[in-house]
């Protein structure tokens, strides 16, 4: 997924780094006012929840959009999860 963050400047570490925890990679960055705007590339997986998550790093003042930008090969740990619940589930009918 693209998704663009805009926030105030004063909460950039804390933002990025949330980014970076949901493997987002960071293409662009710029100033805008007292406002930042960040644009990332991120799974899908990882942005559930994440409105709760700007809001209270941003205390309320963080926003975001988010749209589709490509499909993309699955991680190795996220591969193995998905065969392990497959194999379990279909172990049990």
């Amino acid at each position: 997924m693209k998704v663009e963050l805009k926030f105030p400047t004063e909460f950039q570490g804390t933002v990025t780094g949330d980014m970076n925890k949901r493997k987002g990679i960071i293409v662009g960055n710029e100033q805008e006012g007292d406002d930042t705007i960040v644009v990332c590339h991120v799974p899908l997986n990882n942005m559930f929840g994440y409105a709760t998550a700007i809001r209270s790093a941003t205390q309320g003042k963080g926003e975001f959009t988010m749209e589709y930008l490509e499909h993309n090969v699955v991680s190795q740990d996220v591969q193995m999860q998905l065969v392990t619940s497959y194999q379990a589930a279909k172990g049990t009918e």
